[in-house]
C-alpha cells in the first residue's frame, strides 16, 4: 500500500515529462478547408462587388465575415486550365491542362495536386464536380481525391446536376466522415449556359414577359449563330439572358447558404477556411462578344474571390491585385502544410502580385495577357496581333501602343505544350458529347 502511494507521483511525473516532450501527446486536429468554385461567374455581377441587383446576399455575408478581393484575376478564360490552376497552384504553361486544336491535355504527371498534398497530411479529400472538361479521365483533376464525384453535362448543358443536387452530394459525403479533417471542393456549374434556373429564380430579375427568351435558350448551335450574326438578338432578348444569368447566381447563392448550414450543423464551419472563387467570367457583349473562352478582356478574367478565415479579418476589402494561383498556397499555409516545392503564387493577405498572366483560349488560339500597374496587354501568339489598354482604361475600350515591359513579360512565357506532352485520347462517346456542345468540329 505504501509502495503504491509512492509510485503514483512517479508515474504522473513520467507521463507529464513525456507529454511535454511531445511523446504520447495527442496530435492537434487539422482544420477543415472548403474551396467553392463558381463556374462562369464574373465579379461585377455579385452584389458585394457593387452590382445593382441583389444576386448574392449569402456570399455578401461571407465577405462581411472575411476578406473580399476586388482585383482577382483568372489564369485562363475557360474551365479546364483555370480549375487546374486552382487545384495545383501552377499556371497553365506549367500544369499543362488545356486544349490544343482537337487534342485535350490533363495535368502533367510531374505536377502535384492540392488533393495529393492534403491526403499526405491526413486529410479526407472530396470533390463534387460538374462539367465535361473536368472528366477525370481526360483532365487528371481527380488525382489525390479519395472521393471525386463527377457528373457530366449532357449535349445541351440542360439537365446538368444543379446547385441543389451538388450541395446535397457534398453534405452527404461529409456526413459519413466523422470528425476527420477534410479538404472539400464544391463546383457550382449553374451560371454556365444554358441559363435555366428553377422557379422563382428564372423570372426573379425579368423586367416583363415581353422580354423573355425560351427556356433552354443558349445551346451550342445558338451561341455559334449569335457569334456569326445569323441569330440577332434584340436589346430586350439580351437583357432577358442577363436577367436569367443573374437568376442562376441567386440560385447558387441560396444553395451555398444550404452548404453553410450543413457545415454548421456538423460543427465544421467555425474553424474552417472557406474560399469562394470564380473560374472565369462571362461576356455580355461588353466587347461585342457573348459567352466565354474567346478573348482575354476583363469581363472574362476578373473573378470574385472571397476568403473567410477563423478569427481572421472581418469585412476587409483588398484592393491589391491577386491571382487564382495564389489560392493554393493560401489553403496549404492555413492547414499548416509546408510546400514540398516552391509554388509561384503567394498566400493571400500578403504582398500584391506585381502582375497577373492569363494563358490560352477555348475558341481563338494561343492567347496571352498580362495585367499590371502599367495596364493590360492582350496578345494572340498565333497571329502576332496585340491590344494594349492603359491603367486608366478600366473597361479596356481604347487600344494604345504597348509598352516594352509588358511585351517582354509575355514574350518570355514558354509555349504551353512540349514534345513530351501527350494528349488524353478521347472515346467516341466523349468526342460525340464535345461535338454536340460545339467544342469539337
Amino acid at each position: 500500500m505504501i509502495r503504491a502511494i509512492r509510485l503514483i507521483p512517479v508515474l504522473v511525473l513520467s507521463t507529464l515529462l513525456l507529454e511535454s516532450a511531445g511523446c504520447g501527446a495527442p496530435e492537434e486536429r487539422r482544420p477543415d478547408v472548403v474551396l467553392v468554385i463558381l463556374d462562369t461567374t464574373r465579379a461585377d455581377h455579385l452584389s458585394s462587388y457593387g452590382y445593382e441587383r441583389e444576386t448574392t446576399p449569402n456570399l455578401d455575408r461571407l465577405a462581411l465575415e472575411g476578406e473580399r478581393y476586388e482585383l482577382a484575376f483568372a489564369q485562363s478564360n475557360w474551365t479546364l486550365p483555370s480549375v487546374a490552376t486552382l487545384l495545383t497552384g501552377e499556371p497553365p504553361h506549367r500544369h499543362g491542362a488545356g486544349r490544343a486544336g482537337d487534342s485535350i491535355f490533363g495535368i502533367r504527371e510531374s505536377v502535384p495536386t492540392l488533393a495529393e498534398r492534403f491526403a499526405e497530411h491526413g486529410y479526407r479529400t472530396g470533390a463534387i464536380i460538374n462539367v465535361v472538361w473536368c472528366n477525370p479521365r481526360i483532365s487528371s483533376l481527380d488525382r489525390g481525391f479519395e472521393h471525386y464525384d463527377f457528373a457530366n453535362t449532357n449535349p445541351t448543358n440542360l439537365g446538368h446536376r444543379d446547385a441543389r443536387a451538388t450541395t446535397d452530394a457534398a453534405l452527404s459525403w461529409l456526413r459519413g466522415l466523422g470528425r476527420d479533417p477534410v479538404f472539400l471542393v464544391v463546383h457550382y456549374f449553374d451560371a454556365h449556359l444554358t441559363y435555366d434556373p428553377p422557379a422563382p429564380y428564372d423570372t426573379l430579375f425579368e423586367s416583363g414577359p415581353s422580354s423573355r427568351v425560351p427556356t433552354g435558350f443558349g445551346s451550342a448551335g445558338q451561341v455559334q449563330e449569335i457569334r456569326d450574326g445569323t441569330l440577332p438578338l434584340s436589346p430586350e432578348q439580351r437583357a432577358a439572358l442577363i436577367a436569367r444569368y443573374d437568376g442562376e447566381l441567386r440560385f447558387i447563392d441560396e444553395q451555398f447558404e444550404r452548404l453553410r448550414e450543413g457545415l454548421e450543423e456538423m460543427g465544421r464551419w467555425d474553424d474552417a477556411l472557406i474560399v469562394a472563387v470564380g473560374d472565369h467570367g462571362e461576356e455580355f457583349w461588353d466587347h461585342g462578344g457573348f459567352e466565354h473562352g474567346h478573348s482575354h478582356y476583363r469581363e472574362l478574367l476578373h473573378v470574385p474571390l472571397i476568403v473567410r478565415r477563423p478569427n481572421g479579418p472581418r469585412g476587409r476589402v483588398v484592393g491589391e491585385r491577386v491571382r487564382q494561383m495564389d489560392v493554393a498556397p493560401t489553403l496549404l499555409e492555413f492547414a499548416g502544410i509546408a510546400l514540398a516545392d516552391a509554388l509561384p503564387g503567394r498566400p493571400l493577405g500578403g504582398k500584391a502580385a506585381p502582375y497577373s498572366i492569363a494563358e490560352g483560349s477555348l475558341w481563338t488560339g494561343d492567347l496571352l495577357s498580362v495585367r499590371s500597374d502599367s495596364g493590360t496587354l492582350i496578345l494572340n501568339r498565333d497571329t502576332g496581333s496585340a491590344r494594349y489598354f492603359g491603367p486608366d482604361d478600366r473597361l479596356e475600350r481604347t487600344p494604345r501602343p504597348a509598352p516594352a515591359d509588358l511585351k517582354k513579360i509575355l514574350e518570355s512565357l514558354p509555349r504551353p505544350r512540349t514534345s513530351d506532352d501527350a494528349p488524353n485520347p478521347l472515346t467516341e462517346e466523349e468526342k460525340a458529347a464535345l461535338r454536340a456542345l460545339g467544342y469539337l468540329p
